[in-house]
């Protein structure tokens, strides 16, 4: 499943950016990771945000009049901090992930389909993501002692059980001055990090999922 989305997302982006208008972009990002485990559910956990870094290319390609297929390949961090106690115990836990991301658009652009004016677009799709690097730090306390205090490295091996690859579907929507973007979107992950199933069914326990909500200006040259 995994490779057939890099390959269909893969080949999408580059038939696209052949002949695509490019644009940059950069803004930021409230990432956070939603956990489960076998005694926690997600109601026993408190979720906290991370700001994190989104920077990037577009590429619009029109099939129409309003319609935009968009490609985009950008530099990301997912992420976040829990807490949750079990047994009288403590335990808060951040992450800091970081990816290579391929979102492939579909993009309802309203107004400034030209470059000129003020324009709104909806846009949602697929996204492919994978890991070049992260860390996590895990702190347990139990009556105000440190039962345990570790900061280490994602290898994404049999280590700590990280998937590389992760997927999912986002929504945004925004407005345009001219040939500036302003985006707001919604990442959605899909993919349990911590599924090594050889059908990646994500039904087992625990799971580990990304979301995101990011704030982006770009220019379209």
């Amino acid at each position: 499943m995994k490779k057939i989305l890099l390959s269909i997302t893969f080949g999408a982006f580059m038939a696209a950016a052949a002949t695509a208008q490019v644009g940059i972009k950069a803004g930021a990002s409230f990432a956070t990771i939603s956990e489960e485990d076998e005694n926690v559910s997600q109601d026993d956990i408190e979720n906290r945000s991370i700001v994190a870094p989104v920077i990037g290319l577009t590429f619009g390609m029109n099939v129409g009049d309003v319609l935009t297929i968009q490609p985009e390949l950008l530099y990301t961090q997912n992420g976040g901090s829990n807490t949750f106690n079990v047994l009288g115990t403590e335990t808060k836990t951040s992450y800091r992930i970081n990816y290579l991301e391929l979102p492939v658009l579909v993009k309802l652009q309203l107004g400034n389909s030209d470059g000129e004016g003020i324009g709104f677009h909806l846009a949602a799709g697929p996204w492919l993501g994978y890991a070049l690097s992260g860390k996590y730090t895990t702190k347990t306390t139990a009556d105000g002692n440190v039962l345990f205090d570790t900061e280490d490295n994602f290898t994404f091996d049999d280590k700590d059980d990280t998937e590389r690859i992760n997927y999912g579907m986002l929504g945004s929507a925004g407005v345009s001055f001219g040939k500036a973007v302003l985006d707001l979107r919604y990442n959605y992950g899909f993919n349990n990090l911590l599924d090594r199933d050889a059908d990646n069914t994500n039904d087992n326990k625990p799971v580990r999922q990304t979301r995101s909500v990011a704030l982006t200006l770009g220019w379209m040259f």
